[in-house]
């Protein structure tokens, strides 16, 4: 879904956090070709600077599995400043993320996902 500034108001801010350079990348131009406006992040700590520095940020996209602070903890961290923020996380490794599974504030996609997927759970996710 392509987001129509015009028709919708101002697109909503994503900031995207993973480890992993080529998957923040194509996660941010798949949002990016989607409308939206996309911040990035490598880790769960430059993650907070970013959030504390755009309060405009409507949803974190994050890898669940992170050296440091990882998704959960994140989200958590996120949610207690503002508990109105939306979360949706992704890992390859859902087996281990449930080992780890603190509280889940958000659908967890599956890595490697379509560019369709991710799409349909960002908007769903912003509804």
């Amino acid at each position: 879904m392509i987001h129509d500034s015009k028709k919708d108001g101002p697109p909503a801010v994503i900031l995207v956090v993973d480890d992993n350079d080529d998957v923040r990348d194509l996660a941010c131009t798949i949002l990016d070709d989607a409308g939206y406006r996309v911040l990035e992040a490598e880790t769960g700590e430059r993650a907070i600077v970013l959030f504390e520095a755009n309060p405009d940020i409507g949803l974190i996209f994050t890898d669940i599995l992170m050296p440091g602070i990882d998704g959960f903890k994140l989200a958590d961290m996120i949610r207690s400043r503002r508990p109105d923020i939306r979360i949706l996380y992704t890992t390859a490794y859902i087996g281990l993320a449930r080992e780890k599974l603190g509280v889940v504030h958000g659908p967890i996609l599956r890595k490697p996902y379509r560019p369709a997927q991710l799409e349909q759970l960002v908007m769903e996710s912003l509804r």
